[in-house]
């Protein structure tokens, strides 16, 4: 191949001598090195700078926190304290005043056996009032009223029970004025979940749901004796608590109270047995 020759070569060039010279000035590095210049300053400073105060200060207080733990620890031992979590009583998780607005045609039996088992005794002070909407008691409501204040201690949970007419379902339960349920099952359950009863078992629910469902369908007396039937069977097939006996046994007896039928009264008589 061909070859050119170079068009410019290495030379010196002779600078004017009518022109000052500049010093060379590099920005950023000047303004760096006033950064760290200042930085050591800073950190250089001693016990007598804005540093070497916090540094004593915090020193003071560490030292007044660890005398502070030293002076709890010894109180803490020197106190005759339960390590074990306090037990609330079951008194003061139940509540001092209940209102118990009841259909008279579906009487509450599981209070009157509240207050005759011997399992475990419940003390309510029960007192009876008749709303407005009745105009006359039944029979077998002011026979119950009877019994009750028999049984009532006149201490404990302090009980209102209201004969009422035409409310959505036979019983309903103010606790105050913002808690309200209603249904003598979902009574019987919120007295097992506050440890008042006993604990039930798998299969409780079921026969207390029945139970609410035997007093629901008091107008159909044809449906009503076929449940009260599975009832009885049902209960056969399974260890008996004190929620399915409460709660069967007030369904039953309205039964035959509605019935005038004799075929429960073995069964009811079972239920009083095991109290």
């Amino acid at each position: 191949m061909y070859s050119l020759k170079p068009i410019v070569s290495d030379f010196d060039v002779e600078k004017p001598k009518n022109m000052y010279v500049i010093k060379e000035i590099n920005p950023r590095e000047e303004k760096a090195d006033k950064f760290l210049t200042n930085l050591e300053t800073s950190l250089a400073v001693g016990k007598e700078g804005d540093l070497g105060d916090l540094e004593e200060k915090q020193e003071i207080l560490l030292e007044k926190l660890k005398e502070l733990k030293r002076q709890l620890v010894s109180l803490q031992d020197g106190l005759p304290l339960c390590r074990k979590p306090a037990q609330v009583p079951q008194e003061s998780v139940f509540p001092k005043d209940l209102v118990i607005n009841v259909n008279p045609a579906a009487i509450p039996y599981s209070l009157l056996l509240m207050l005759k088992q011997k399992r475990s005794p419940l003390t309510f002070t029960v007192n009876f009032y008749t709303h407005s909407t009745v105009s006359q008691l039944p029979e077998e409501a002011a026979e119950f009223a009877k019994e009750i204040a028999g049984l009532s201690t006149g201490s404990g949970t302090k009980v209102e029970v209201i004969w009422k007419a035409g409310m959505p379902t036979n019983f309903e339960v103010i606790i105050n004025p913002t808690a309200v349920f209603w249904g003598e099952g979902n009574f019987i359950r919120y007295l097992t979940r506050l440890g008042v009863l006993e604990k039930g078992q798998e299969g409780d629910d079921i026969l207390v749901d029945m139970s609410h469902q035997l007093q629901a369908i008091g107008e159909d007396r044809k449906e009503q004796a076929k449940l009260a039937d599975r009832l009885m069977g049902a209960m056969r097939k399974q260890k008996i608590t004190q929620s399915v006996d409460f709660a069967t046994y007030s369904a039953l007896r309205n039964f035959r109270n509605a019935t005038k039928s004799g075929k429960v009264d073995g069964v009811l008589k079972e239920i009083e047995g095991r109290l």
